[in-house]
């Protein structure tokens, strides 16, 4: 009887193992998790665009800023200086220009003046001619005309020589000229550059990294501290490769942060990367060459975090662990 009962418990315990197992290996599959992921967030560098000193600095390390803030300021001395002397050619062009169009209004006059001339001398060639036929001039008279009418064609034609070197250096007139153009926008670049000596934040988020004082000297291009973003965050998971078949972007995901235990965040299957993360490495795989041994590839899933909260404030590069609510496997008529 004993003997009965004990091989009953056997029994009975084996089966809840087996189920249990099975529940276990179905719910695995539908539920992919990794430990490999890590928290992400955008990552700002206020780098400088000009040069020149640093002479007052608005932040300090792990400092909370809001987009727009002032960071730090560099010297702008020889940026104003450069914008005084854009303003001045920037006038001086202007006057250039203005009395170009001068010169054309004049040349424009020379030219109706020497019109005039032949004009007049072209009818007092005709008439000397028409005299002469009539007897009633002289032979003079008329070679003197037509002399003068020569000459007053002569003066029209260097008349409109004169008008159309006249536009030739004067181009476009009023602010589409070409030196007004170019003295514009040479006083754009130096306003432009006076007012890169105020760095501010392009974000809201936290300052990190900061070792700047009053006195060093900004480079163009290069930061001095990062900004970590806090209004979007992501993790980036790596998933098993036998565990795809079962994520599909827009799955919900259960997101555990290891700093906090006892809070879970939602989020969302966002994108899958399209190759392993081995595939672009310094040192790629060789697999065609030596012994090869199978090794499970892992693949980087973005996952973007729904609910992030200020009572659970969120750190980049801290280790998460993630949980897929997956869909139905893909099947193949799916993909078309």
């Amino acid at each position: 009887m004993r003997k009965s009962i004990r091989w009953s418990l056997i029994a009975v315990v084996s089966l809840i193992l087996i189920g249990l197992g099975i529940w276990y290996y179905e719910y695995s599959r539908f539920h992919p998790n990794t430990e490999d992921a890590y928290l992400a967030a955008r990552v700002v560098q206020p780098a400088p665009l000009v040069a020149g000193r640093i002479i007052q600095v608005y932040i300090h390390n792990h400092e909370q800023v809001r987009t727009g803030a002032l960071l730090y300021r560099i010297d702008p001395t020889p940026y104003r200086i450069a914008v005084a002397r854009a303003r001045a050619s920037f006038a001086q062009a202007q006057q250039t220009v203005r009395a170009e169009e001068a010169d054309v209004r004049a040349q424009a006059a020379n030219v109706r003046f020497a019109n005039a001339i032949y004009v007049n001398d072209r009818l007092n060639a005709q008439r000397a001619k028409n005299l002469l036929h009539e007897g009633y001039g002289t032979r003079q008279t008329y070679d003197n005309a037509f002399a003068a009418l020569k000459s007053a064609r002569a003066r029209l034609h260097l008349a409109l020589a004169q008008l159309a070197a006249a536009r030739q250096r004067l181009g476009h007139p009023g602010s589409r000229n070409q030196i007004i153009r170019i003295a514009r926008a040479n006083l754009d670049e130096a306003l432009w550059r006076l007012k890169q000596t105020h760095v501010n934040a392009t974000c809201n988020g936290t300052i990190t990294t900061a070792n700047l004082h009053p006195g060093d000297m900004a480079t163009p291009g290069v930061s001095p501290f990062v900004i970590v973003c806090n209004n979007a965050w992501w993790v980036n998971a790596n998933f098993k490769e036998t565990d795809l078949s079962h994520i599909r972007i827009g799955d919900t995901v259960h997101v555990d942060v290891a700093m906090y235990p006892n809070h879970t965040f939602r989020g969302v299957v966002a994108s899958i990367s399209p190759a392993a993360g081995t595939a672009f490495s310094l040192l790629p795989p060789e697999n065609a060459t030596g012994n090869w041994v199978k090794v499970t590839q892992r693949i980087p899933v973005r996952i973007a975090i729904l609910d992030p909260s200020p009572a659970f404030p969120l750190r980049v590069g801290a280790s998460v662990s993630v949980t897929v609510e997956a869909n139905r496997p893909l099947k193949v008529h799916d993909a078309h």
